[in-house]
């Protein structure tokens, strides 16, 4: 019979239990639609969105539809692959999370590295990790540090997380720093492609061994150390399964209508790609983890919640970017771990600043508002941009970098 567990947190999962009954489907949805009522009400624009694109409206509403639409989607497929993982066992449990925690990321890099869109996707990768460390993270201690002056958390793991921050920003700065500093006559394509190609294969070693440390080998160092409070199951094994696969098929369908609509919605909206990649599209995968990282926060299980915000971060740089890179390999695309400079420069600094903050074991409210300011000032400058200013600041880099560079487009 299935036995109680503690699932690593990797994802929205946080808390689960395996539960010893299985409620019938049509019961555990309205369960669902009942504790959820925003987001279940959200679906309503998954059908909206698909009318949008056949019945080919402007493309600011296909976008604006489908965004609507993936939102919801997301937190379905969080919440399904939360149930999925209860009903195995620790392990199976922790590689389910793993698999599933940024699905919706990967369908969005996915869908632009097919329609040629390397910008959105790199900007994408980019601000899904700036979300997660800096809006998530930041939220968080300020909603915790409402109710508890000071807050404890696990030293050790988090130390670990912070330095494979530190690793994948490696890989990210030294293709850059070699387009940049290398001459154009000298600096191929192809360099540059293998170079990423390479090192993305090596990240996602890195990825595997840091699943096997965070699952098997360490727990204790990742582990929330409260059992009580935990959420039972509404779906049941099969129940979930089914549910994960039709809302991942939804998802990729509707994030392909979303890439398809950007070039002219940008025109529409009179901003940049920049600010559509890196602010707009991370809420629709990040949603979900933000709820939860924020009620683990207020319940002082900050573990959990560092596991939410940081452990996601993680996962988008040791695993969704290096996964981008050698789908963009096998679709024959020229996506490449060249990101633009001052796009590096903006993680390098984020990364630096959530590396001292979790230095000392502990937090509190004031930190979360710095995060929370360096996240709206960078939110602040990509809003100002102008797709003519930005053309001018990557004009140097586009002339200068190998074509798998970061471009305004």
């Amino acid at each position: 019979m299935p036995t109680e567990i503690e699932l690593q947190p990797l994802t929205p999962a946080v808390e689960e239990k395996a539960s010893g009954s299985t409620k019938p489907f049509l019961e555990a949805w309205s369960n669902v639609r009942r504790e959820h009522p925003i987001l279940s009400s959200l679906l309503i624009f998954v059908p909206l969105g698909f009318y949008a694109h056949h019945a080919q409206l402007a493309d600011a509403w296909i976008f604006t539809l489908t965004f609507l639409g993936i939102l919801p989607l997301a937190w379905l497929i969080g919440k399904t692959t939360e149930d999925l993982a209860s009903h195995t066992n620790q392990v199976l449990g922790g590689l389910v999370n793993a698999t599933f925690g940024n699905v919706v990321e990967m369908l969005l890099c996915c869908s632009g590295i097919i329609h040629g869109e390397i910008t959105v996707v790199q900007c994408t990768l980019l601000g899904s990790i700036l979300s997660n460390l800096l809006l998530v993270m930041g939220t968080s201690f300020v909603y915790g540090g409402y109710y508890h002056k000071r807050q404890f958390f696990n030293q050790e793991g988090a130390k670990v997380q912070s330095s494979l921050l530190l690793l994948a920003l490696l890989t990210l700065a030294l293709p850059m720093m070699y387009s940049t500093l290398s001459s154009e006559d000298t600096t191929s394509e192809k360099e540059v492609l293998s170079m990423s190609r390479q090192g993305s294969i090596l990240m996602l070693g890195v990825y595997v061994q840091y699943l096997y440390f965070q699952i098997i080998s360490h727990q204790e160092l990742f582990e929330g150390g409260d059992d009580d409070e935990e959420d039972e199951a509404d779906f049941g094994f099969w129940g979930a399964i089914s549910l994960l696969g039709v809302a991942t098929v939804v998802t990729a369908m509707l994030s392909d209508y979303l890439i398809q609509s950007i070039e002219p919605a940008v025109l529409s909206f009179g901003t940049s790609k920049e600010f559509i990649g890196i602010i707009i599209l991370p809420i629709i995968g990040n949603a979900a983890e933000h709820y939860t990282a924020i009620v683990m926060a207020g319940k002082n299980k900050m573990d959990l919640s560092l596991g939410v915000a940081v452990g996601s971060g993680c996962q988008m740089m040791l695993l969704v970017t290096p996964l981008s890179v050698l789908a963009g390999w096998f679709a024959d695309q020229p996506m490449s771990l060249n990101f633009h400079p001052f796009q590096v420069a903006v993680l390098l600094l984020s990364v630096l600043i959530v590396n001292t903050i979790l230095a000392n074991g502990e937090t509190n409210w004031l930190e979360g508002v710095m995060l929370l300011n360096a996240y709206l000032f960078i939110s602040m400058m990509y809003f100002c941009e102008t797709p003519e200013s930005a053309d001018k600041v990557y004009e140097d880099v586009r002339h200068h970098s190998a074509p798998g560079a970061v471009t305004s487009g």
